[in-house]
């Protein structure tokens, strides 16, 4: 152990301090050194007792001295000098020691260890590998002329010594060849390795740079409209003259024009998590696809109502009431499509969804009544960064990308169909019918009854995002109560008998998580229904917020419809359950 230790610093002597591209040449001309000076003293004495002659043995040792020196030379970093003393060393020991012992060593075999010493220690930029090249080229032809004149005289008389020389250097020259095969591939693969990561870092920051670039260039258009509507309400409020009509408006450009920068956003870390494998898992739940697909129609009515479109669906009868599939990624399939066709259609005209069966295949297209695609363009519309700017509504080139990549994933196709009359996009994918039971829709009066007088917790830290919850709460029946963060939430859910608590993921002093496995852990708590919120899409969060007990994740910002279906299921259930217990309990 003592002695490995010793080794290895000696083999690092002159590293320290050292730049990371230099060492390795360093590191390498020591090791020669090291393994030079010990075939020195191993074959210098073997080849002494085979021969009784001391021009074996004076050579080898003063060899062996100059290796020393070698190293002396790396440790006072005289880098350059050390390598040029492996270089001149070895080159002349082969012309040595190849002319007293003849043509019985296979000098020819050292060759590979020369000119692989040359470019391992040396860098291509430099002159000295061309210097290096030339000595040993020297060495060769040294060792060819001798080997043809017979300058020098072998020391060697009998078969048995010629013998006995041969097998003893053929392997350390052999050994030699190894070990520089083997540092060629230890470089190759860190250079390899280095490779890789490169590449790694410089996909990183292209996604880093595209992501700034669309924030701040393509959010510039939707976050124009917010700021500039925004001023004109706080205008009619000063002047008192408006009326429902322009608020009404008003409002519905800013609902469509903060729902395309959201959808951008989405969009964006969409494409990141796809090109980083992450968004390739496909749910399997029941999916009411009537309710669904009005529901969607529904929510882009809004941003339709800018260009006076009207959304129609046609649902054929011979659809079945649920199907089985990804909900979330059949959201944003259709999602997608819907932006598109509102984008590109023409003012006061509709946009078709049709929904009918055939073939063991769900059919769903959206059809729009714009110009049309270009024929050039139909091939490449699918391939991410193209785009078209159209007035209010733009677009990253990443909609329909990301859409043909969750219907594959679906284990559909999508295909389009364009002319002067418009453009329609036809999705299909596999049908599996599933159990005929219907979805919570929004609010309706009926509903209304569940939501009631229920004591609903907002644990939230941002004053904003409290505001509007707590309207959004009081216009559902509820009764909320507020908490700027975990702490705060506990005592608040410890004295009232809470029905539901809302809880964003990032507080001060106790985070979102916490604050659920807390929750989940105490016996008076461990019932309540929690609905998760936060402005985090990274899978990593919600697979840590779900497995600290959350029953449901809402992304930010927050859409109320989506919020008021969540709220409406968990409070049914936790109905359901009070009355099965009331009634066990009698």
């Amino acid at each position: 152990m003592a002695l490995m230790l010793t080794l290895k610093k000696i083999a690092a002597a002159g590293v320290e301090d050292t730049e990371t591209l230099s060492k390795n040449p360093i590191f390498l001309v020591n090791c020669f050194s090291l393994v030079a000076l010990s075939f020195c003293f191993l074959f210098g004495i073997s080849f002494y007792l085979i021969t009784g002659n001391l021009g074996v043995l004076i050579p080898a040792f003063i060899e062996a001295m100059i290796f020393v020196a070698v190293i002396l030379l790396n440790g006072f970093k005289k880098n350059t000098a050390a390598s040029y003393g492996v270089v001149l060393t070895v080159n002349a020991s082969l012309v040595y020691f190849s002319a007293i012992f003849g043509a019985i060593v296979e000098v020819h075999l050292a060759f590979i260890f020369l000119f692989g010493v040359t470019f391992l220690l040396f860098k291509p930029s430099s002159g000295h590998r061309t210097i290096s090249v030339i000595i040993a080229a020297l060495t060769l032809v040294l060792c060819e002329i001798n080997f043809y004149y017979q300058l020098v005289p072998p020391i060697l008389t009998t078969r048995e010594n010629e013998f006995l020389v041969r097998w003893l250097a053929m392997p350390g020259i052999i050994f030699l060849d190894a070990l520089v095969i083997w540092f060629y591939k230890k470089d190759y693969d860190t250079s390899l390795l280095n490779l890789k990561r490169t590449m790694e870092l410089e996909a990183a920051n292209m996604a880093k740079n595209f992501f700034i670039r669309v924030t701040n260039h393509e959010q510039r258009a939707p976050l124009n409209a917010i700021h500039e509507i925004s001023q004109t309400l706080l205008m009619y409020a000063e002047n008192n003259n408006y009326s429902p009509e322009d608020i009404k408006r008003l409002a519905e450009d800013l609902y469509a024009a903060s729902n395309n920068a959201v959808q951008q956003v989405n969009n964006v870390l969409d494409m990141s998590q796809i090109e980083a494998g992450r968004i390739n898992e496909v749910a399997e739940e029941p999916v009411n696809i009537n309710q669904f697909l009005t529901n969607l129609a529904k929510v882009y009515q809004y941003s339709a109502n800018t260009k006076g479109v009207e959304i129609l669906t046609e649902l054929r009868e011979n659809l079945p009431v649920s199907i089985i599939s990804d909900k979330g990624k059949l959201t944003k399939v259709i999602s997608n499509l819907l932006i598109n066709a509102i984008k590109f259609t023409r003012d006061k005209t509709t946009v078709s969804i049709k929904a009918y069966k055939g073939d063991k295949l769900l059919y769903i297209s959206v059809q729009d009544q714009g110009k049309g695609i270009d024929a050039g363009k139909t091939d490449r519309i699918f391939e991410p960064f193209e785009t078209e700017k159209n007035a209010l509504i733009e677009g990253t080139g990443l909609g329909l990308y990301i859409t043909k990549h969750f219907v594959q994933l679906l284990k559909g196709t999508i295909a389009v169909t364009s002319n002067s009359n418009g453009t329609t996009f036809t999705v299909n994918i596999p049908l599996r019918i599933g159990k005929e039971e219907s979805e919570p829709s929004s609010v309706s009066n009926s509903e209304q009854s569940i939501c009631k007088g229920k004591k609903v917790l907002i644990c939230e830290d941002n004053s904003m995002s409290q505001l509007y919850l707590l309207k959004f709460l009081e216009r559902s029946g509820c009764r909320p109560f507020l908490a700027n963060n975990g702490i705060e939430g506990i005592e608040i859910a410890l004295k009232e008998q809470l029905d539901l608590i809302l809880i964003d993921s990032h507080m001060p002093k106790m985070s979102g998580r916490e604050t659920i496995e807390y929750i989940r852990k105490h016996p008076r708590l461990k019932h309540l229904p929690i609905i998760a919120i936060s402005g985090d899409s990274a899978h990593e969060e919600i697979e840590q917020l779900l497995q600290a007990g959350a029953n449901d994740y809402i992304l930010k910002p927050i859409s109320f419809k989506l919020l008021n279906n969540a709220m409406h299921k968990h409070l049914a259930i936790s109905s359901v359950s009070d009355n099965t217990i009331g009634s066990t309990a009698v």
